[in-house]
């Protein structure tokens, strides 16, 4: 399976992980980190509510997982309607495959 880009992770070997287990702890609250083993990864240490929010992104629970918010346009002010409908394509940029997305 092709690896997937990511964000670059600190990486631990196994070994200084577990000298300094609770020092890397506190750091996977913050940010996941992967251990090493004899220089391949070999697993991630992570916040629980991390993994929780990706295991309800891949059931596809995209907006309660991202915690979006969903407005009805109605409630939307008149401005931002306005500005929202500037950047959509005419008919004819749509047609000829090009438009300016400034």
């Amino acid at each position: 399976m092709p690896a997937i880009a990511t964000n670059p992770r600190r990486r631990i070997p196994m070994t200084q992980f577990h000298n300094a287990m609770g020092e890397f702890l506190d750091q996977a609250m913050r940010t996941p980190i992967i251990l090493t083993s004899h220089g391949r990864d070999k697993q991630i240490v992570a916040d629980l509510a991390y993994v929780e929010r990706l295991e309800a992104i891949a059931r596809g629970n995209i907006i309660d997982a991202l915690q979006i918010e969903v407005h009805s346009t109605r409630d939307m002010p008149a401005a931002m309607k306005a500005r929202i409908l500037a950047t959509q394509p005419t008919p004819e940029e749509i047609a000829s495959g090009r438009w300016n997305d400034d």
